[in-house]
């Protein structure tokens, strides 16, 4: 989807979130939870055509908190 494609559908009409001015809306709701007291906010794309959702972590600083507090999935 960062590239303007749809994996699901082909489509290219996306639209990208990421200057959305509040990451951290009620409850956080476009951020996952990293640890007990940090959350990272996300970027989202969404197709136009089909709605898909892709989301990606924002700041790379929260990517590598991640790396080091979740499991690796094998």
């Amino acid at each position: 989807m960062k590239k303007g494609i749809c994996p699901r559908c082909g489509g290219k009409e996306i639209f990208n979130g990421s200057t959305v001015s509040s990451k951290s809306g009620m409850h956080e709701s476009n951020c996952i939870p990293v640890s007990l007291f940090r959350s990272a906010p996300l970027d989202n794309f969404v197709c136009g055509q089909c709605g898909y959702v892709e989301s990606y972590i924002a700041r790379e600083k929260d990517l590598a908190a991640i790396k080091k507090k979740w499991p690796l999935v094998f």
